[in-house]
Formats: C-alpha cells, structure tokens, sequence
C-alpha cells in the first residue's frame, strides 16, 4: 500500500459546505501495509522480499522509489494492469487526521493470479530465513494462497508468521505465531475477556499467539494454557498508524534470530513505543532501539523518593553537579528552606507552580525556569499537579536549612 500524507492548516470553513478549509503546506509518501513492515525490517538491518499486488499505475511508480530507498527485495511483487495499488491518503492538521481517503480493490485474486504469485514466493522461501504474512483482508490471501505458502514454511523448515484479520481467521492454522491486538482477539473468539480468548487462540492455532494491548503491555498465550504477562513503558502517543506491524517486523526478526518469543515481545512492543512517538507511518532504527532497550537512562527505572509533597528521583549527584525529577502534587508545597553553598536550576516542563523567594512570588509553568543562588530562601507550592527538573551544584543534605515544614494547604 502507498500512505500518501498530505499537511496543512485550517483557518476557515468552506462556504460551499460545513467543512475545514485544508489549506495544504507539504505532502509525504510511505511505504504502508506489508510495505511498512517490510520497510522496517529493512530499518533494522534485515534482508527483505516483498511479495504482493499492485497495479500498473503512478502510485506503483511511487512505491517503486520507494522500495529500491529501502533496498528492498520486489521480484515477488506481481503487477496486475487490471487493478488499482491500494493507497491511503490522509489530511492532516499537525498530528490530527481530519479525513482519510482509500483507493482499493479488494477483491478477491483468480486462480491463475494466485499461481503466478505462489509461483514467485517459491523462488524466494528456500533463500529466507523467515516468513512474515501480513493480512490487510484487501482481497490478498485466500485459504488457499495462505495454506500453500504455510505448507511451503513447513516444507523448507521456515519459521512462519502471521498479523491477521479477524474475518479471515480460518486461513492462518499452521503457523508458528500470530499476534493480534486486544480487540481483535476477543472478536476473532466471541470470548469476553483476554484470558479466555488468549487460550482459546492457542488452542485453536496450536501456536504462540501475543496479545498486544497497547499501554496495557503483552500477554502471550502457548498451546496447553499457559500464559505470561509483558508489561511495556507508557509513553506519549503521536500517531498509532502503522505501530502494529512495526511491532510484528521487530518481534518476528528477534524469534528468527534466536530470542525466546517472551524476549522478542518485549523487543517488538519497544519498537512499537518508538513508532507512536512519530507522526504518520514511520519506521524505527536499530540505533533508536538499541537506546529505548537501554535501562540506564530511563527515568522509569530511577528509584523514587517519597515525600509529603510528592516525590523526587534523583538522576544524578556527583562531585560536580546534582539533577532531580520533582513530582510536586497539587495542593502541597516543600519546606521553605535555603542552602549555603547549594546553586539551583529549576525548569517546569509540566503543570503550575508557586514559587516564593525571598519576598517574592513567581507563578511558574510549563517551560518557565529560575535559577535561585545560595542563601536565597524559597518553597514550592503545586497550583496543579507538576514536574519540575532540578539541576544544582553537588547536593549535601546537610546544606539544607529548613525554616518551616513541608505541608498540604489550600
């Protein structure tokens, strides 16, 4: 598929109907659908075949660029006049879609289109190291089709694996792992929750089924009934186009290279974060998921704190220089304290904070600092829940002269 994003503002509605004025300032084009994985896998260091449809039109001429950008395998893509390539085109203001826009045929291949196809991923499966197959239910995979490429798997001793439509649940049995989200699990099973509809996969695929449940985190569900909980980091979502088979290229490359399926689900659901972190869809580098697997400089994992007013998670205090997340809670305030030898930062990136210092108050929000030098007494009170980061010269404990104690107030 070709994800053509088209950028722009609005100002205005249209006199002609009650509608938003785009008025257009840039346009991109991606690789969408199998692309997107097969683009990622690409990001990631993999060798990539691509097998699928397209059409003889602009749109393929697009992809094209697109796929040698990517260095990307495309022998295995059939080319048929008669069709339309499936393209999403999307309006969007900042990271808000206002409409989005399908092009498509999604009926279903002849018989002698299926062959050509099977034909084509033949020559390519004895060289592969793994199977992806990526159902969008554009008409693609039949029972058939799915079944032969399956056997083919098997056949060569291929690891296979499959992100599918609920609606064409049938055609995956025989394949080593499927990972559908949390809605299509319970929709593809009738089940009422996570739990019975996890088992109830298994069961039926005799596979490892992963769940992804967004924030929520991964549960992953083996034939026999047993079943382990993944959580992930929470993290700001931007966009959450194409975060899916982001997750499946990271996942299906860490099992073809050696990590067990609970390791290789964390792996794919941290390559996810970084996606929805992008706007549009987007691949993900294996610098960038390298630094996201790392422990040591995830504020997360920094030990808190606890105070009356909050918390604090120190992040750093050596010699030199001392730094220090503050969650500051509504309706609390710090001790009013000063410090002899002590000189601080303090930048808000989060909320509302009264600042008194000395004989003055300064309302502090989000992207507004101050810096306070030795001597200076001053005491922070949470207008709204905030977050403030404190960067100072080396902290001692007993450089804190404290006037009066940290309180809840009004």
């Amino acid at each position: 598929m070709l994800d053509h994003y088209i950028y722009g503002n609005v100002t205005r509605i249209s006199p002609e109907a009650p509608v938003p004025i785009l008025n257009k300032t840039d346009e991109d084009y991606v690789l969408g659908g199998a692309g997107n994985v097969a683009n990622n896998l690409a990001s990631l260091g993999a060798k990539v075949s691509l097998a699928g449809i397209v059409g003889d039109d602009y749109s393929f001429k697009i992809l094209k660029e697109l796929f040698l950008k990517a260095n990307i395998n495309t022998e295995a893509i059939l080319v048929i006049s008669e069709r339309s390539t499936i393209q999403k085109e999307r309006l969007v203001v900042k990271y808000q879609h206002i409409i989005r826009l399908d092009t498509e045929d999604t009926s279903n291949l002849n018989a002698s289109e299926e062959k050509e196809l099977l034909d084509l991923v033949k020559k390519q499966v004895k060289s592969c190291d793994g199977i992806i197959l990526s159902d969008y239910a554009k008409g693609l995979l039949s029972l058939k089709l799915a079944q032969s490429i399956i056997k083919l798997a098997k056949k060569f001793r291929k690891p296979i694996f499959a992100d599918i439509k609920p609606k064409n649940k049938e055609f995956f049995r025989g394949v080593d792992v499927i990972a559908p989200n949390l809605k299509e699990a319970l929709e593809m099973t009738g089940a009422k929750d996570l739990y019975s509809a996890g088992n109830s996969l298994a069961d039926y695929y005799k596979a490892d089924v992963v769940v992804t449940k967004s924030e929520q985190g991964i549960s992953i569900f083996k034939p026999k009934g047993k079943s382990l909980d993944v959580p992930t980091k929470s993290v700001t979502v931007v966009d959450v186009s194409g975060a899916g088979d982001t997750f499946m290229a990271a996942q299906c490359l860490a099992l073809i290279a050696g990590f067990k399926i609970e390791e290789a689900s964390f792996i794919g659901a941290m390559a996810g974060t970084i996606a929805v972190q992008k706007p549009g869809t987007s691949i993900v580098t294996l610098e960038e998921l390298e630094s996201a697997m790392r422990d040591d400089n995830d504020v997360e994992a920094v030990d808190v704190v606890p105070k009356l007013w909050g918390y604090e998670k120190w992040l750093e205090n050596n010699d030199k220089y001392c730094c220090k997340l503050l969650s500051l809670n509504k309706g609390y305030q710090c001790s009013l304290h000063y410090h002899k030898d002590k000189d601080e930062m303090f930048f808000v990136t989060k909320g509302h904070v009264r600042l008194e210092l000395e004989d003055n108050v300064v309302h502090m929000r989000a992207g507004n600092f101050m810096r306070i030098t030795p001597g200076s007494k001053h005491r922070f009170t949470g207008v709204e829940d905030s977050i403030i980061i404190e960067v100072s010269t080396h902290h001692e404990e007993s450089d804190s002269y404290r006037i009066e104690n940290a309180k809840k107030v009004e």
